[in-house]
């Protein structure tokens, strides 16, 4: 266990190790933070990138990470507590020096798992939002007990530094909430919001956490929307427990396009945005996803996408040929040697249906309408699929020299047809978000203009979100290296002038 706790003295020092850098403080815990904090939303401990990325993140003056326990089923507090056990252990980092933030509220694999086990032996958790059939919430003190405690041991702490209720509006949309009328519905949902923080009142004094607070998408939506969460009403709450209480922290989201944050005046009889409220009560702020904007149309990402020339100039014949060649490869492998291979009937089942992707691309190579669409098909469908397939071909104890040679080739060439339709769909976002480039490039004051338009559209969207003064940290999934020198260099770009007022005009 890593002993002690972030402290605002050594975070400070900490600071001053990175001159060049934007720090800020986290509202009230007298914490500094860097401008820019590591989200853990997708890092495992299973893959060293990830370990190597964090480590350099810290390395090169990052110093809050953000995770939750959900996050790869609590792979990224393990991942997160290896790294600061080796940094610390090593030398290289003072425990004092960093922040840590986690969440609690989400029942999701094995945390939903042994919910699950636990009702039908009749000891389940008090007042559970069993939300879908995979994802259940929760934010009672006997759930939370155990969620920090389970949290502690990941990450090797022994505290944490900020813990939030993470995303607890899943009660006013949950199947509940349709039974009932909306004003006994937010009465129930204060009530059990006020409940929670009396316990981390007590989990504050046993010192297994620091300060607490709430991480809410429905923060920044407009006060009659019927999933909205009241800051106001939060902070009256903890007030109610303690003139003393130690709510000290908050997280939203906001983004470019993602506006709610700045243009909802949804608290105080709608007198205040959900930012301004916060700065006036000395909250720290947390910002999540700047560069993940969803709406109407799907997830849209403000990012360049990286090209590769060569493959973006074929034509439509060559990229149909590249697609039919896949086609062929795949069709002629099982046709020939399929049945030949020792597996079960249900594995034959499977690598028939999977082993499709020259099919899939030449059905939909055209329709996959935007890159951030095609990645997903390809993260969660196609890849996954294909993998299987090749996996369980090659696994077989008859596979000969000659179908591994064809299994190889047709593994190159599904990469090759990969890259293609990455440059090519990466090639018509970039196209698109050329006119974004612009707009923002105009909206800066001319001192800035220079040094801004050499930036890339990730830290052109970081960097209006730092530098709005209620913002304490934005939280940017850094799961590379080269993500990780993108980000510092958005901390080297200081501040833009007059943040808010542009911010509003694009």
């Amino acid at each position: 266990m890593l002993k002690s706790r972030a402290l605002a003295e050594n975070t400070k020092d900490f600071a001053e190790k990175f001159p060049a850098l934007l720090y800020k403080p986290l509202g009230k815990t007298g914490f500094t933070v860097s401008a820019c904090g590591f989200g853990a939303y997708r890092i495992d401990y299973r893959v060293k990138e990830h370990f190597d990325a964090l480590e350099y993140a810290i390395s090169n003056g990052i110093n809050l990470i953000d995770t939750s326990a959900n996050y790869s089923d609590g792979g990224s507090e393990v991942l997160i507590g290896n790294v600061l056990e080796e940094m610390i252990n090593n030398g290289k980092l003072l425990r004092e020096e960093i922040v840590i933030v986690s969440k609690g509220g989400y029942l999701q694999g094995k945390n939903l798992a042994a919910a699950k086990k636990m009702k039908e032996d009749g000891v389940g958790y008090t007042d559970v939002t069993e939300y879908a059939e995979n994802i259940w919430h929760c934010i009672h003190p006997d759930f939370l007990r155990d969620q920090i405690t389970l949290s502690l041991e990941r990450i090797k702490l022994e505290t944490i530094d900020v813990y939030l209720l993470h995303n607890p509006e899943y009660f006013l949309d949950s199947p509940l909430a349709k039974d009932l009328e909306l004003d006994v519905l937010r009465h129930e949902y204060y009530s059990r919001i006020k409940k929670a923080f009396s316990y981390l009142e007590e989990e504050v004094k046993a010192g297994r956490i620091s300060y607490y607070g709430i991480s809410s998408n429905s923060f920044v939506k407009s006060s009659d929307d019927a999933v909205f969460t009241s800051l106001k009403n939060c902070v009256d709450a903890s007030n109610q427990i303690s003139e003393d209480n130690n709510f000290y922290v908050v997280e939203l989201p906001l983004n470019l396009y993602e506006k709610g944050a700045l243009i909802h005046k949804n608290q105080v009889g709608d007198t205040f945005n959900v930012l301004e409220y916060a700065y006036e009560s000395e909250l720290g702020v947390l910002v999540n996803r700047p560069l993940n904007a969803l709406g109407t149309e799907g997830l849209t990402r403000l990012a360049d996408f990286p090209v590769n020339d060569e493959l973006a100039k074929l034509d439509e014949t060559q990229i149909i040929a590249e697609i039919n060649l896949l086609d062929l490869m795949e069709e002629e492998f099982l046709k020939e040697h399929l049945e030949n291979l020792e597996l079960t009937d249900k594995n034959k089942e499977a690598v028939i249906n999977f082993m499709k992707a020259g099919q899939l691309l030449k059905e939909n190579w055209k329709g996959f309408g935007t890159i951030e669409s095609f990645n997903d098909l390809k993260k969660q469908y196609l890849i996954p699929r294909v993998n299987f397939a090749l996996t369980t071909l090659i696994s077989s104890p008859n596979l000969t020299d000659e179908m591994k040679g064809k299994l190889d080739k047709i593994a190159i060439q599904t990469n090759k047809l990969m890259s293609i339709m990455d440059s090519l769909y990466g090639l018509l976002a970039n196209v698109n978000n050329k006119n974004l480039h612009l707009k923002l490039n105009t909206a800066v004051d001319a001192a800035d203009a220079d040094s801004f338009k050499e930036l890339s559209l990730s830290q052109k969207a970081i960097l209006f979100v730092n530098s709005l003064k209620e913002v304490s940290s934005t939280l940017v999934g850094m799961r590379q290296q080269k993500y990780v020198d993108d980000v510092t260099g958005v901390l080297k770009a200081g501040a833009l002038i007059n943040a808010h007022e542009k911010f509003l005009e694009i």
